[in-house]
């Protein structure tokens, strides 16, 4: 695995983190952001801030299943080490979100939230999943299109107007560190990951996210519902063609 793979990512997201708390820019840099919203359409930034939703992750990541079973065990690392990131985080730092101190100066899509900025959590799945498809594919373009999607869904949540730059920052960082550890931890355990009772059990658990997509949840983002059910659709189509074919 290549080193700059591993801390790159991490590496830039905490010199920005640095940088902006710094230069006191948050506000300035948040506001810049949320205008992309009104300048563009509100439909485009719900449907790209829903890739972020853990529900969203986790039935795109059904794609694993008898493809990466590698992955698919590190996945299970993954969402545990970003869950304690996320949530042990936010009661401890309990910052009002933007909404919350702008007012009618933000531009909100979906829901306002007006507490529990840091971290973003939607930041943090987005690179927790893209540092853990990063890791374990060889592609360069890939890596880079992954990495870009990532970045996109991250700064969504300044577009839609409920995370300061710095919660985005901070999802980043902790995201991308919990796919480092998780992928290490799955390489330490890989024969018990490998068992096909594991394997099975961590692709119906997947399969149910895409079925709840299929169902109408989350359903933060009413514009982005048609495309989630469409997430859901496809990823529940492509695991029961795989399942098929395993079977002819």
């Amino acid at each position: 695995m290549r080193y700059w793979r591993v801390w790159l990512v991490p590496v830039v997201a905490a010199g920005g983190f640095v940088a902006i708390y710094a230069l006191d820019a948050n506000r300035s840099l948040f506001l810049a952001l949320n205008q992309l919203g009104p300048a563009t359409s509100d439909l485009l930034w719900a449907n790209i801030t829903v890739l972020g939703d853990s529900m969203v992750a986790f039935a795109l990541c059904l794609a694993l299943w008898r493809r990466r079973p590698d992955l698919l065990w590190a996945l299970l690392f993954l969402a545990i080490l970003g869950t304690l990131w996320v949530h042990g985080l936010k009661p401890l730092i309990d910052v009002p979100r933007p909404p919350a101190v702008l007012g009618d100066e933000v531009h909100v899509i979906g829901r306002a939230y007006k507490a529990h900025s840091f971290p973003s959590g939607h930041a943090t799945t987005a690179f927790a999943v893209a540092g853990l498809l990063t890791l374990g594919i060889a592609s360069r373009a890939w890596v880079a299109a992954i990495i870009a999607l990532a970045t996109l869904v991250a700064l969504s949540r300044a577009v839609v107007g409920v995370h300061w730059p710095l919660d985005i920052l901070a999802g980043a960082f902790g995201g991308w560190l919990a796919a480092v550890f998780a992928v290490r931890l799955a390489e330490r355990t890989r024969t018990l990951g490998a068992r096909a009772v594991i394997q099975w059990t961590l692709a119906l658990a997947l399969a149910a996210c895409a079925v709840a997509l299929v169902l109408g949840y989350p359903d933060e983002y009413p514009q982005a519902l048609l495309f989630e059910r469409a997430i859901g659709i496809c990823c529940l189509g492509a695991a029961a063609a795989r399942l098929k074919r395993a079977a002819a």
